[in-house]
């Protein structure tokens, strides 16, 4: 994993989150479901939880140097049911944090998911799990953007849980 695709995932991450700020069309407000502080946690928890998983595997001498890292890396890097473990974990939080959103809001990230997990594990080629990689990251950002209030936003539209 290069540089450059970590770079290019974090500017449209942050491209599409930033279109929250310009245009009023966002989040659509037939699909927005608001999120608690304890639901946005979570999903925070779990992504923070795949970055390192990602990091330990592709960019060991960065997160070596950070508290803790070398065992992050032990973990990990092997492959084994501890870093198979600690995706499914880190994938589990965040689908769990979305759990109210619209049903094809969390069916499709947990899709894209398990198209991670399956993709990392299987032995197939690292192209492969780099793009699904960049269709999970796209695919959580834009449900995000597009189908989230934030916790505590006052006087939202969104509905305060989906029931779909």
């Amino acid at each position: 994993m290069s540089h450059a695709y970590v770079t290019a995932l974090v500017l449209v991450a942050v491209a599409a989150l930033a279109a929250r700020l310009v245009l009023p069309v966002l989040p659509i407000r037939r699909y927005a479901v608001q999120l608690s502080v304890p639901e946005a946690a979570v999903i925070v928890i779990g992504t923070v939880g795949l970055v390192l998983h990602c990091g330990a595997m592709f960019f060991r001498a960065s997160v070596a140097s950070w508290p803790g890292g070398p065992t992050v890396i032990r973990v990990v890097d092997p492959m084994g049911t501890a870093s198979i473990t600690w995706y499914a974990v880190g994938a589990a939080l965040i689908v769990v944090g979305l759990r109210h959103q619209h049903v094809l809001v969390v069916g499709t990230v947990a899709a894209s998911l398990v198209a991670v997990g399956l993709t990392m594990y299987d032995g197939g080629p690292l192209r492969t799990h780099l793009d699904a990689i960049a269709v999970a990251v796209l695919l959580l950002v834009a449900s995000l953007t597009a189908c989230t209030d934030p916790p505590g936003r006052i006087g939202s539209a969104g509905h305060a849980r989906s029931t779909r």
